[in-house]
């Protein structure tokens, strides 16, 4: 059904290039017109004088021919050789859909939507695929709240054709549909107080469109006070017993007429009642087969109704609906047919209408796409997004060498845009960007068979994707983001890739609290830079933090720090204000473990150096613009004062410290801030139990559940909550699991059996 004949490839062929050409005549311009005609006049003026002077006919002739072709291909290499400019800043926030005019058939359903809001704030629109849950839910929600400043709207349909997007990634889209920050959670749970606390009294009515299970939204309040949550879709699993959906069926018969009747067209007439009945019946009563059959018949006037009744006659109920299917692919022209093969066999469910051209390799596919649109082939969503059609899937064609340029295409050209959006961060153009493309950036990586030659496309994308998951402190997803790149790199055999992406797998472990599986990452790293010497600055400082997280080491620490500082490049600024800072915390490491040993004033003089090298750190760290460095240095500078015993220069920093971490959205850093705090509380007796133990409550949840900033949050609860002291003695001893069999600092054996005695 979707095989593309010599003909048709050669139709598209032309047409592409024909629309090459046409997107490149603006940059000629006239001028580049008159030049190019007067450069063939005095070329030609040449040619004359040289057969004049006894240039033979047959040379002339082909110096005629030749040197126009040569002119032009030299012309498209030169242009293909310049970098192209970057995106255009066009994206604006998703805005609710437009009214659904002339609905037919579900005036029931939509009073029952709107008096279940009224009564119960949330309710559930249940419908099989092609019943029209959508339409129907963007009706009742216009109802619900007629202005749009009271309209939130939230499509959470994935990029993945197989897998829905899990509980944590709807509640992160929900976030940010209400402006709020998204990687502030790391349990769906999280985000429900959020939910209320931005709906409450405002009369505004939430629409979560296309939830394909129950358990992406079983986090949802029961209930919004002075709002309404409307969740639509597919649902394969049942709601609780106390959500009771509205069912969305078949359309009645007499509907199903009306609706086939308004899409037949004027040349139609009056269509005979029977005929229309038949084919009502043969669609299953489904609106979007309905409006399928009814745009091609409108679109074949001479076809008459009776024929296709009675080819649908000798077919099953099953081959029906492909039939029709059939017959619109068919009549596509080259260009939207090819399109069609090319989306349906993507990887990804959807793209926006600059990718789909990517895929063709034209400047612009909107022709093709309304083409497809039309006879229902493809679905246009979020603005200027196309999806095909739910019947299509896995209709495209194998992976060809046609599909394998086109999806190497279509990687470059994510590589292009997500890499000027990042640099754009964190505009809001660029928030925009990222925030509908960061789902499909992810599904490009996780391909698995990654097309040749793409590995620096992928590696860019990465790159984008950390820079923007970094920004919302989305670390599950940094940490899938660089799993998928060196997986694609060792599958193209790009080990320089390869070990870029185990290497940021080995840092985002280190910060997530999971020292074990950072080393196996960093030795897969370091097995692809055989030589120490030809190791990257990134590798050295890796191999510090490893071998501080393992143990106490301190002088392999100390070697790794100096090979680091060593690999900088001359005037790097930002790198020698983290070496500082890595220097510091390890001289304030030694010092801990002097002053467990009772040598204090060793331990003292450590501290103060510590303190001389912080303020270094935060002088190179502003004069570097980085501020989630200086965030860290200050954080340090505060430990540093405390260990000194000067409080109230710890909580200045401190205050520094979480101001900077918080302009950086940085959660995780404002949360070891907040135990810091507390710690510095319980050693002043004259602090109230209840005011640390609300600062350690709210650190906790911000916190990943391994390392020693939770332990330590659990040890200091337990002391605090003696009810609750055996739970949080689990809950801690579980934060140093990852050290579990592996050598480990001081520090943590310390904090064991601290927590151990609870």
């Amino acid at each position: 059904m979707t095989e593309i004949s010599r003909r048709e490839r050669l139709s598209f062929r032309l047409s592409r290039l024909y629309r090459r050409a046409a997107a490149h005549l603006p940059e000629l311009g006239i001028g580049g017109v008159l030049t190019v005609g007067g450069t063939i006049l005095i070329l030609q003026e040449e040619l004359i004088k040289q057969l004049i002077g006894g240039f033979p006919t047959w040379l002339l002739i082909v110096l005629v021919l030749v040197v126009p072709v040569v002119a032009g291909v030299l012309t498209y290499l030169v242009r293909r050789r310049r970098p192209e400019p970057g995106p255009r800043p066009v994206l604006a926030a998703m805005p609710f859909p437009d009214r659904v005019d002339g609905l037919v058939g579900r005036d029931a359903e939509l009073r029952r939507i709107k008096e279940e809001a009224l009564e119960h704030g949330i309710v559930v629109v249940h419908g099989g695929i092609g019943m029209g849950t959508s339409s129907v839910a963007i009706q009742a929600g216009w109802d619900l709240a007629g202005e749009e400043r009271k309209q939130r709207y939230a499509d959470l349909r994935g990029p993945d054709r197989d897998r829905p997007e899990t509980p944590l990634s709807v509640a992160q889209r929900v976030l940010r549909t209400l402006n709020r920050p998204p990687g502030g959670i790391q349990e769906p749970q999280d985000a429900t107080a959020q939910v209320i606390e931005a709906l409450t009294g405002t009369g505004c009515v939430l629409l979560l469109d296309n939830v394909s299970s129950w358990s992406q939204v079983e986090w949802l309040p029961t209930r919004v006070p002075g709002a309404h949550v409307v969740v639509a879709g597919t649902l394969t699993d049942p709601p609780p017993q106390h959500v009771q959906p509205i069912q969305l069926g078949p359309l009645a018969p007499d509907a199903g007429r009306a609706l086939l009747t308004r899409h037949l067209g004027a040349e139609r007439g009056s269509p005979d009642p029977k005929a229309l009945d038949l084919l009502v019946d043969s669609c299953l009563g489904s609106p979007l087969e309905i409006v399928r059959v009814g745009r091609w018949l409108a679109g074949n006037p001479n076809v008459p109704l009776q024929t296709l009744v009675d080819d649908l006659r000798s077919l099953s109920v099953a081959d029906t609906l492909d039939f029709v299917l059939g017959l619109s692919v068919k009549q596509l022209r080259p260009t939207a047919k090819q399109l069609f093969v090319l989306l349906a066999g993507l990887p990804i469910a959807e793209v926006d209408h600059q990718a789909a051209a990517a895929l063709l390799g034209v400047p612009s596919a909107a022709d093709a796409i309304n083409e497809l649109a039309e006879l229902g082939l493809v679905e246009n969503v979020r603005m200027t997004r196309v999806r095909v059609s739910s019947a299509f899937r896995g209709g495209g064609a194998d992976s060809t060498p046609r599909e394998v340029a086109a999806w190497r295409r279509l990687v470059e050209h994510f590589a292009e845009q997500a890499g000027a959006y990042a640099e754009r961060l964190p505009a809001e153009e660029a928030r925009t960007w990222f925030a509908m493309e960061d789902r499909v950036l992810l599904q490009v990586l996780a391909r698995k068979a990654p097309a040749p030659r793409t590995g620096r496309a992928l590696a860019r994308i990465a790159d984008a994707l950390e820079t923007w998951f970094r920004l919302e402190q989305r670390h599950e997803d940094r940490l899938r983001a660089a799993a998928e790149l060196a997986r694609a790199a060792e599958a193209l055999g790009d080990e320089p890739v390869q070990a870029t992406a185990e290497l940021r797998q080995c840092a985002i472990l280190l910060t997530s609290g999971d020292p074990r599986k950072a080393r196996q990452h960093f030795n897969r790293s370091a097995a692809l830079r055989v030589r120490v010497e030809s190791w990257p600055a990134e590798l050295h400082l890796a191999h510090a933090a490893i071998l501080l997280s393992g143990g106490d080491e301190f002088t392999a620490v100390e070697s790794a720090l100096v090979r680091y500082g060593q690999a900088l490049a001359g005037g790097d600024v930002l790198g020698q204000a983290i070496r500082l800072a890595n220097v510091a915390a390890l001289l304030m490491r030694r010092g801990q473990t002097l002053d467990h040993d009772g040598r204090g004033p060793e331990a003292r003089s450590l501290y103060t150096n510590a303190r001389v090298v912080l303020f270094q750190a935060v002088d190179l760290a502003r004069r570097a613009g980085e501020p989630a460095t200086e965030a860290h240095a200050q954080e340090l500078l505060a430990l540093a004062h405390h260990y000194l015993g000067q409080s109230h220069d710890a909580g200045l920093h401190l205050d520094e410290a979480e101001r900077l971490y918080a302009g950086a959205a940085d959660e995780l850093g404002r949360a070891r801030c907040l135990v810091h705090r507390a710690g510095i509380m319980l050693e002043d007796p004259g602090q109230a139990a209840d005011a640390v133990a609300a600062l350690l409550e709210e650190a906790e949840p911000r916190l990943p559940q391994a390392g020693v900033s939770t332990a330590l949050v659990h040890l200091h609860l337990g002391r605090l909550r003696r009810e609750r002291a055996a739970e949080h003695r689990e809950a801690g001893l579980a934060a140093l699991s990852p050290w579990d069999g592996i050598a480990e600092p001081r520090q943590v054996s310390e904090l064991r059996a601290l927590l151990s005695a609870l």
